[in-house]
């Protein structure tokens, strides 16, 4: 009976380990998430401007006119970008990345792995990874943001690629969050609004487009890597809070099988006791 007690006593030390750990993640990961919200909340009147004003020009594009909304017929193959954690201990929140991914990237697709978990996970991919942006590791990396869309845009107008795809992670609320396959390239224009007159374009059409869409597609994939952002600390202080929680309720059923033992114990001593006094 005394082993029994010694044993859960190291139980309970080694939970009440855990549960300050996670207890001081959990406090660390609710800090992160307010910061990096309270980011994307600023920039979201900023995109959604950007955005607003771009479409509003996209409804009157030519698309056979400009090299942005034109298809690659001759191009065989897609990019993607996938965009995973550098760290872990955020529940299922690269997991569910890697499970979109892995249906819509085919063996000759070429893909952009960011993110330490994305990394190891697809260092075996059939498919073409491409190595220039590997040292990526949050959003914090923003000259290797520009350097992507730089790099993915160029590559498009070339006619390297059919269509560029970004998997991120779209952020509803703080619980709610899912995998998103976002098309960014061919461009789609909307359908024209009612505004009583078609936007004036100096000196040309041409000239807006080619200095709107750089100014669009880095203002659109910068919001979605922030947005992809504010789910990973969602879901590492979500997979925390819980972690927490079990430990906690781990540590109040190891007391009471605790006090059960020691009573156990108590009552076979005395039992003994009392047994050797009659003898």
């Amino acid at each position: 009976m005394a082993q029994e007690v010694t044993r859960i006593k190291k139980r309970i030390k080694s939970v009440t380990g855990s549960y300050k750990i996670t207890s001081a993640m959990k406090l660390v990961s609710t800090v992160k998430l307010k910061k990096w919200k309270n980011k994307m909340l600023a920039t979201k009147e900023y995109a959604m401007r950007i955005d607003e004003i771009a479409k509003n020009v996209f409804s009157y594009i030519e698309e056979s006119n400009n090299p942005y909304f034109a298809i690659n017929a001759k191009a065989n193959k897609n990019l993607y970008i996938v965009l995973s954690s550098s760290l872990g201990l955020c529940g299922s929140y690269n997991s569910n990345i890697f499970r979109l991914a892995d249906s819509r990237i085919k063996e000759d697709d070429d893909a952009i792995i960011l993110g330490n978990k994305a990394i190891v996970h697809y260092k075996d991919g059939k498919f073409n990874k491409i190595e220039d942006f590997k040292e990526y590791s949050s959003i914090k990396d923003e000259y290797i943001i520009k350097n992507i869309v730089n790099y993915f845009s160029k590559q498009y107008l070339e006619g390297a690629y059919k269509e560029i795809h970004l998997i991120y992670t779209a952020y509803k609320n703080s619980l709610v969050f899912h995998p998103c396959d976002y098309l960014i390239l061919p461009l789609q224009s909307e359908e024209k609004k009612n505004i009583g007159y078609p936007p004036i374009m100096e000196p040309n059409q041409d000239a807006v487009i080619n200095s709107l869409v750089p100014i669009y597609l880095k203002n659109c994939v910068y919001a979605k890597f922030l947005e992809s952002e504010v789910c990973e600390q969602a879901a590492r202080s979500n997979a925390m809070e819980n972690a927490t929680k079990n430990a906690e309720e781990l540590l109040e059923s190891l007391q009471i099988e605790f006090n059960k033992a020691r009573q156990g114990a108590i009552t076979q001593e005395i039992t003994e006791i009392v047994g050797a006094s009659n003898m």
